[in-house]
């Protein structure tokens, strides 16, 4: 027997509770998905039946989200910036924490700038793309080890119709040897191997690597502030999103790489997200 919408609702958030805080937008999402119609229909007409094969669909991607799986991964897109992205397991799922990463690079960037920047380890692309759209007068540079993330990330470059230059590298290795950039950005993995927090919730759906580094999670970190005074141009910009807890640490290898003017942006949750350094000396 069918259901209506308003019941199927209450149904799924009594499901999805268990695993989500967020229960009652998952729900919403998945249904609109199953719908093809905006969330907003699922207010309009809270008394219209659903059919036989959408109460199906909607009852198998609730028990998948349970398992738990991200519900990016079930939709296959994921909204950031504004944007939508196509979303897969194999990159991280998009986060809030991120967008300040990409506010703060925009307020750096003037908007009829032709700075050259690059995006270290992009995942699904969503800085460099980003970046992109919103400063097309930009080259935007973008890495990543995984020629999966990379593939997904073209994909979204393509989707949104902006020019990224895609490059299998190993942060700085495997990019071209004579690139120096305006501007350096990344998030990359900084959860410590072994840190009960990639148990909780949705992350153990995601991939171990872009999570964590190692058993410090500063490891990636390092890598990236000791080589980006190789690859930036005098007055160059390094931004690095990290854990609320690696502020002091970022800060020191900040300083002992040769970054000046070294700041930290809180995240809407008011913990320390974002440090950044202007290069001062090599």
């Amino acid at each position: 027997m069918s259901e209506k919408i308003d019941t199927a609702l209450r149904w799924a958030v009594g499901e999805i509770r268990a695993c989500s805080e967020s229960a009652r937008l998952d729900a919403e999402l998945l249904l609109s998905h199953c719908l093809g119609k905006p969330r907003s229909y699922l207010y309009s007409w809270p008394e219209s039946t659903l059919s036989d094969s959408c109460w199906q669909c909607f009852r198998e991607l609730v028990g998948r989200r349970m398992q738990p799986t991200p519900v990016a991964y079930l939709l296959g897109r994921r909204e950031f910036y504004s944007l939508d992205y196509a979303t897969t397991p194999a990159v991280l799922v998009p986060r809030p924490e991120t967008e300040l990463l990409v506010e703060m690079a925009l307020a750096r960037i003037p908007q009829d700038s032709s700075w050259t920047i690059c995006d270290l380890g992009t995942g699904s692309g969503i800085i460099a793309v980003t970046i992109a759209a919103r400063r097309p007068g930009c080259r935007v540079f973008a890495s990543d080890l995984d020629p999966e993330c990379l593939e997904l990330a073209g994909e979204n470059a393509r989707r949104h119709a902006v020019e990224v230059e895609f490059f299998e590298a190993d942060w700085y290795r495997g990019l071209p040897g004579e690139s120096r950039f305006d501007l350096i950005l990344s998030n990359p993995p900084y959860i410590a191997a072994g840190h009960p927090f990639l148990t909780q919730g949705d992350l153990p759906a995601e991939p171990p690597l872009a999570l964590t580094p190692g058993p410090t999670g500063l490891e990636a970190l390092e890598t990236i502030i000791a080589g980006a005074p190789e690859f930036l141009r005098p007055g160059g910009i390094l931004m690095v999103e990290h854990g609320y807890d690696q502020q002091a640490a970022v800060e020191e290898l900040l300083a002992a790489a040769g970054f000046g003017d070294i700041g930290c942006e809180l995240d809407f949750n008011d913990l320390p997200r974002v440090s950044s350094g202007k290069l001062t000396s090599r």
